[in-house]
């Protein structure tokens, strides 16, 4: 009893020591993203403030009554194309005025005056809950007039195919969660999750350290501490699995189906976009991908070409930027993603909002 009291009393100092030598050396550096500490079943908290810090940035992150990285008033707006997705377009890593959807909106207000556009892109969702956002906060804006629906496929293709697309095609407002400002009571995993995510330096070292390493994520995955399907990064593996994707392609291609159909009713324009992974525009990011899961050059962009076909197979209209970021990728030095995080930097942005404003089309 003695000597097990003695090694936690040890422990205990030298998780102390190493969470005083974090902060003394890395400050507030590896701060809580919105994802861990203010977020909901499918927005982020309402009317938030967070400064959110890592190593390649640091940033201001508000949300408005609905909990989006948004200030635009729809009840006010005459014209608003709107613009839904994931951590892509939310705008992950950089100011909120960086996204590609405040972009968009810039350049169509020097063309378009009475157009304005709405970022509602929250991190780490997916084509079913931009079916349900769609329908539990714009489908009754009357302001709407463009719906355009960023896919990353690293982690937009849906695999549980038990879902009822009966169900969804009658869902209604009332029956979906988070539709109201009210956010549900966590539970105990997140909460603890937000504690420790509030409070030590250890623990976002880890976590960032295993988003940001796909070496670190596939060790741990292997132990059995890692359900590696969850981790963004080591997401992107199943893009690179060619024929045996196209059951899951189609049927994430019928939901998005469903989202189209919903908008298209009401006279609504409808556009997918594709969105590539690091990997599929960085040379060497794709050589170590390539090492690590024994990838197939031939099918470094079959699950964005074989999603674009079965979307235009339904009459979906969809853009896959794949080519346009390849081109900026060779023509200019500077990077499009961030070096050590797999989202776009800013330049990425100005690349995706210069295509996509041409593709606006408001009724």
């Amino acid at each position: 009893m003695r000597n097990f009291l003695l090694v936690l009393c040890s422990s205990i100092v030298a998780i102390l020591a190493c969470e005083g030598i974090l902060r003394l050396a890395l400050g507030d550096i590896l701060s809580a993203g919105p994802d861990v500490v203010n977020k909901r079943h499918l927005t982020y908290a309402p009317n938030m403030h967070l400064r959110f810090k890592y190593l390649e940035w640091d940033i201001e992150l508000d949300t408005n009554e609905l909990g989006f990285r948004e200030t635009l008033d729809l009840n006010r707006a005459e014209k608003v194309a709107l613009f839904l997705g994931d951590s892509f377009t939310e705008g992950w890593g950089v100011e909120a005025r960086q996204a590609y959807p405040a972009k968009v909106g810039k350049r169509l207000s020097q063309k378009t005056p009475q157009v304005e556009t709405y970022n509602a892109g929250i991190a780490e969702l997916g084509p079913i809950s931009y079916f349900k956002n769609y329908v539990a906060f714009f489908e009754s804006a009357p302001s709407v007039c463009f719906v355009g629906v960023g896919l990353f496929l690293g982690n937009d293709i849906v695999e549980n195919q038990s879902l009822s697309l009966t169900l969804l095609e009658n869902l209604k407002k009332d029956e979906i969660k988070n539709s109201t400002i009210q956010s549900p009571q966590p539970n105990s995993i997140t909460s603890i999750k937000r504690f420790l995510a509030m409070n030590s330096a250890i623990y976002m070292a880890i976590n960032r350290i295993v988003k940001s390493n796909f070496r670190v994520a596939e060790f741990l995955s292997h132990i059995g501490l890692l359900d590696i399907g969850n981790n963004f990064v080591t997401a992107t593996k199943g893009l690179y699995q060619g024929p045996e994707l196209d059951e899951n392609i189609d049927f994430t291609a019928n939901i998005i189906r469903i989202l189209h159909d919903r908008v298209t009713a009401q006279d609504i324009p409808f556009t997918v976009y594709i969105f590539p992974s690091r990997e599929q525009i960085d040379a060497q990011a794709w050589e170590t991908f390539k090492e690590l899961l024994h990838a197939e050059e031939e099918y470094r962009h079959y699950a964005n070409e074989r999603m674009a076909k079965a979307l235009r197979n339904r009459n979906i209209a969809v853009y896959d930027l794949t080519k346009t970021f390849l081109d900026a990728s060779r023509e200019g030095a500077e990077k499009l993603y961030f070096e050590m995080d797999p989202h776009w930097n800013a330049k990425g942005h100005e690349v995706a909002a210069e295509f996509i404003t041409n593709t606006v089309r408001c009724k």
